[in-house]
């Protein structure tokens, strides 16, 4: 096979692989019609757009800590996080489970609202959620110990020791404050 036959082939698969485009600055880009993100375009690199591998701009964290930040994020979101780990409790004795269709949800809402944000925070809001979720779930593991010294996360935990821990609305709130305070006063928050 000759050289030039070869170079023909890879272009033509190339258009194929482009919807039939000639243009191949925007390579490979078909597949985001089908549901999946296959990269960034050549056009996206040159204008320093660069999106994550679901092809959401603004999400791209290779080489960076500055998404490790706590940023404002909105109150159905906070509340959205508290849901969460009320159910981890109650169905999963405090861990997350394994139903996968619950995962999907909760995330794909998060995955949602994080594409309605600005750049400049879009990368941080999953880690300020993910903080909050950690926060709670922090007190609420806590509150249960007081109520039942012998309780190890996973194990059942009775519901009526449940619906007095959540009944007060003060977890909640307390680990929202805890959260931005230790962001206010410079805390490095990690996992």
């Amino acid at each position: 096979m000759r050289i030039g036959n070869s170079s023909q082939r890879i272009w033509q698969l190339f258009s194929r692989m482009n919807g039939g485009k000639a243009n191949t600055s925007k390579l490979f880009n078909s597949g985001a019609s089908k549901g999946y993100y296959s990269g960034n375009t050549i056009d996206d690199l040159r204008s320093g757009h660069f999106k994550n591998s679901y092809g959401v701009e603004g999400m791209e964290i290779t080489g960076g800590t500055d998404w490790k930040r706590i940023v404002n994020v909105s109150d159905e979101m906070k509340q959205h996080v508290y849901e969460d780990v009320k159910k981890e409790f109650y169905k999963y004795g405090g861990m997350s489970g394994d139903n996968t269709a619950e995962t999907d949800a909760y995330y794909d809402k998060i995955h949602s609202y994080v594409k309605t944000l600005d750049l400049s925070t879009r990368r941080a809001a999953p880690w300020t959620l993910n903080q909050l979720h950690l926060e709670i779930a922090e007190r609420v593991t806590q509150a249960v110990k007081e109520k039942d010294p012998a309780w190890t996360a996973g194990k059942p935990i009775s519901r009526e020791i449940l619906d007095e821990v959540f009944a007060d609305d003060t977890i909640y709130q307390d680990s929202v404050n805890a959260l931005y305070s230790k962001s206010s006063k410079g805390v490095d928050i990690q996992i």
